[in-house]
């Protein structure tokens, strides 16, 4: 019994003693890999580590975040209204990693965990300006590193404000989960917060019970696929007041091809026919996967002549062309808008079929399109329509739309050049080259 129970003294000794150093070098090894699968998919940014001082028990360093010129960098300028060449700022984080696999140095702030692990880490973020003040950003991220090196992390984000330049951005108390696997860039967060304001003296957008979440995962074409979905409860611009949003999309393979999912729920503002309440359900299929890496990277090039959209088309249409030569199907099963007096309904399914991306020709692509799309108006919708517009019952008039009861409808078919509005033929130009 007593040997028993000196082994298992000997054991704990290892474990909260010997481990934490041994462990260090990994941890820090993983909690460095950690904050760069934030990033290793972003092009626009650039993630540099510092040196760490490792202890026994403990190990601090920086990591500094800079950002390259693109679309990330030119959100940010047109933002403050600055110039194209204006410097950007860095994101600094300070980390402390309690190592160990009971990482009992951790015990000595608030938020420590004796959870076992590789290690148990609180970080502080900075912004460094490009005019060299640095402002420290609220709150604190807690981090665990797993055993098999998964960084899980926690930032909590007290309410405030902060103003620069005229324009003020203020926000509730909100909190950020990240879990991100460094052995596969599987990245899998969730984002809450109470609200979120921008704007200027002139007009404040602000939006109110955000909640954020999702996951994506690299992939051997270049780019990640995953989830995402978005809901903010309400929405106000000064007086006007609208919501809630709920947002959901996704992209995966299927079936050697790139498949999208997207679906909206939106309460919009109060028009004339009353709150407008939609819904819109939207697949995509058969995108090739290539094609889809060739235009993203085409497109970060693009990108630097957003202020001339011919020459930026002039770059994309190439690579636009080889994405729809390569084929792919479109469905709109449900696109709803939801008024007091009833409900517009409309739906859409449209198929490309393969075509030459080397010789690409428009026309071509239109030969190769099926398409069948349906809109359904309730009669008291329609009157409240013809009231507000009168030129509207031209439509009723040429035959677009037909009465069946008390629902005015419109079915279109379109197959090799040829459509149909309810039957009656339509022509349709041709494009050129």
């Amino acid at each position: 019994m007593k040997k028993g129970i000196v082994f298992l003294l000997i054991v704990l000794a290892l474990i909260v003693l010997i481990s934490p150093g041994l462990i260090g070098q990994f941890a820090e090894r993983n909690m460095d890999r950690g904050i760069r699968a934030g990033a290793v998919e972003n092009e626009e940014v650039i993630v540099s580590a510092q040196d760490f001082e490792r202890g026994w028990f403990t190990t601090e360093g920086q990591h500094r975040i800079e950002f390259k010129d693109g679309s990330l960098a030119q959100t940010y300028r047109d933002f403050f209204a600055l110039g194209d060449d204006a410097p950007l700022p860095v994101v600094i984080v300070d980390t402390r990693i309690d190592h160990g696999l009971i990482p009992i140095a951790s015990m000595g702030r608030d938020d420590g965990s004796l959870f076992p692990g590789l290690g148990d880490a609180i970080s502080t973020l900075a912004v460094e300006l490009p005019d060299g003040r640095t402002i420290a950003v609220p709150g604190a991220i807690n981090s665990s590193i797993g055993f098999s090196g998964t960084l899980f992390s926690e930032y909590t984000l007290p309410a405030g404000e902060y103003s620069e330049g005229g324009t003020t951005l203020e926000w509730g108390a909100g909190r950020i989960e990240v879990k991100a696997n460094p052995s596969d860039g599987r990245i899998e967060f969730d984002i809450d917060a109470e609200s979120f304001g921008v704007g200027d003296e002139a007009a404040m957008v602000r939006a109110g019970d955000l909640d954020i979440r999702g996951a994506q995962q690299p992939t051997r074409h270049g780019y990640p696929l995953g989830e995402a979905s978005l809901r903010v409860g309400s929405v106000s611009v000064d007086d006007l007041r609208f919501g809630p949003l709920d947002l959901y999309g996704s992209a995966y393979e299927e079936n050697s091809g790139i498949a999208i999912d997207y679906r909206a729920d939106m309460v919009l503002p109060t028009g004339p026919f009353g709150e407008p309440r939609t819904a819109v359900e939207l697949e995509v299929t058969g995108l090739d996967p290539d094609a889809i890496a060739a235009l993203a990277r085409e497109y970060r090039l693009a990108a630097d002549y957003a202020d001339d959209p011919q020459r930026m088309w002039s770059m994309l249409e190439p690579e636009v062309q080889s994405l729809l030569a390569s084929g792919l199907e479109l469905s709109i099963p449900r696109f709803n808008v939801e008024l007091p007096d009833g409900t517009l309904e409309s739906t859409l399914e449209l198929a490309l079929a393969s075509t030459d991306a080397a010789g690409f020709i428009w026309s071509d692509l239109m030969l190769a399109t099926t398409a069948e799309a349906s809109v359904r108006i309730p009669e008291v919708l329609m009157e409240q329509i013809l009231a507000i517009n009168p030129q509207a019952g031209a439509a009723i008039g040429m035959g677009f739309l037909k009465k069946d009861g008390d629902v005015y409808f419109s079915d279109i078919k379109y197959s090799k050049g040829v459509a149909t509005v309810n039957g009656a033929p339509l022509a349709v130009p041709m494009p050129g080259r």
